[in-house]
């Protein structure tokens, strides 16, 4: 993406072009447990209380992934897209927004899977939920409403996860080659970062840079062109760099690409598996402590 082109809507556009567009809520579910943990669930019961009329409800954890993969969040296949394609009634050619009701991430990683298989036209709404109530347009609650029970046509997808996905063995390649021309960028906040926030084997991937993905939003939740072009120039990242982003499970790394593609770089590639994946395999290292300028 580059020139004028945007992967963002505002509400005021969506509102006018409601009755011609595919809407996607990929909203989960946001909770602490007893231990004082966030925890996260698909967001079925959020979706049913408020939504955008029309929406379609985009379940990241069962549709949108591959649920039987060893880690969350793992792409869907190109079986399980076409198979979500058919059951949302969607195509690539379709005019497709998505958004969710939390920090915007959950709609970017359903937006970057669509890209992955040719929904080219797939777009994010710029500060989800939270923007289309603020500027008092409608809202529905219950099922979804107009969503199709038999695929309208056949679906056929172009598989471009290369394009927009790295696998353990790439990010791998990158963290012990200190000349590599590939930086890993890390999307989590800084204590996840430096390994303050605890928890099982803390820390990041060996020369990894920070660049969380909160940093780049303004306060209203829309992304910032200005944040994240002050946030990739001290990090030493510029328009020529290749860039792996990797956060916990691929999510707010989704929501770091998105914004960066706005600023006009290049649209990284995002590490699948993330740490979710790198802190399964205890043989790879991870380190602790802020990054050296």
């Amino acid at each position: 993406m580059t020139g004028t082109e945007t992967a963002l809507v505002s509400a005021g556009w969506l509102h006018r072009r409601l009755d011609s567009t595919i809407v996607l809520d990929a909203s989960v579910e946001r909770s602490v447990d007893d231990n004082g943990q966030t925890v996260f669930a698909p967001g079925g019961e959020v979706f049913r209380t408020a939504h955008i009329p029309g929406a379609r409800f985009a379940d990241l954890f069962a549709v949108f992934s591959d649920p039987a993969a060893a880690v969350p969040f793992t792409r869907p296949t190109v079986a399980q897209m076409a198979s979500a394609a058919q059951q949302l009634g969607i195509t690539p050619s379709d005019e497709i927004v998505v958004y969710d009701q939390l920090s915007g991430a959950y709609a970017a990683r359903v937006w970057l899977v669509l890209r992955s298989f040719g929904f080219d036209r797939a777009r994010v709404l710029d500060g989800g939920f939270a923007q289309w109530v603020d500027q008092g347009y409608p809202v529905a609650d219950g099922d979804a409403s107009g969503e199709t029970t038999e695929p309208r046509i056949d679906v056929h997808l172009r598989d471009l996860t290369g394009r927009a996905f790295a696998d353990l063995d790439e990010v791998r390649a990158v963290a012990v080659d200190e000349q590599s021309s590939t930086t890993l960028v890390c999307a989590l906040r800084t204590p996840d970062y430096t390994g303050e926030s605890g928890g099982a084997r803390p820390g990041h991937i060996p020369g990894s840079v920070s660049v969380p993905y909160p940093d780049l939003l303004n306060d209203d939740g829309t992304f910032s062109t200005d944040r994240t072009r002050k946030a990739l120039r001290a990090s030493g990242i510029d328009a020529g760099s290749e860039v792996i982003l990797y956060c916990g499970g691929g999510i707010n790394a989704a929501g770091a690409a998105l914004a960066f593609a706005e600023a006009g770089y290049p649209l990284p590639r995002v590490y699948d598996g993330s740490m979710s994946e790198w802190r399964a395999h205890p043989e790879l290292p991870l380190v602790t402590g802020p990054h050296p300028r």
